[in-house]
């Protein structure tokens, strides 16, 4: 007798549509920066566990490992606006266990610009002939 080969993908896991680099893109453009972590200056990696249902529905979202300030709620608000697509499993209904590690890096500081344009004016033309004009000067700063 000879047996069937049975799939590699014994079970259907939900899976994100785009995969995970659509993912990884939809996390960044997202993410907000909480104010209280800005202002304490906190940097580091929020880590989540969760479970993604047959329906690619987001349950039971758990902090990991935490950096606190704000981080952790942000986390959990990005994990649960999530949507995967569904994994019928034979009828079955069944929950994946998911983890995700979100780093939080400090935005880096524009530096002010100063900006200037000199421009050369032309004398009237009564002017004395010793007299050859002047310069108009136009200073602009912008602190970022």
């Amino acid at each position: 007798m000879h047996k069937s080969k049975k799939p590699k993908d014994f079970l259907k896991v939900p899976q994100y549509p785009g995969g995970k680099t659509a993912m990884s893109k939809f996390l960044n453009e997202n993410l907000k920066y909480p104010q209280e972590a800005l202002d304490n200056k906190i940097e580091g990696t929020v880590e989540a566990e969760y479970f993604v249902d047959g329906l690619g529905k987001i349950k039971n979202v758990n902090i990991l490992k935490g950096l606190g300030h704000g981080c952790d709620e942000e986390v959990k608000r990005l994990i649960k606006s999530l949507v995967f697509d569904k994994a019928v499993n034979r009828g079955l209904k069944t929950s994946t266990r998911k983890t995700l590690k979100i780093n939080f890096k400090l935005p880096k500081k524009k530096a002010p610009t100063l900006q200037y344009q000199l421009v050369k004016t032309k004398p009237p033309k009564d002017a004395p002939v010793k007299k050859s004009g002047g310069y108009n000067i136009t200073i602009s700063y912008t602190k970022k």
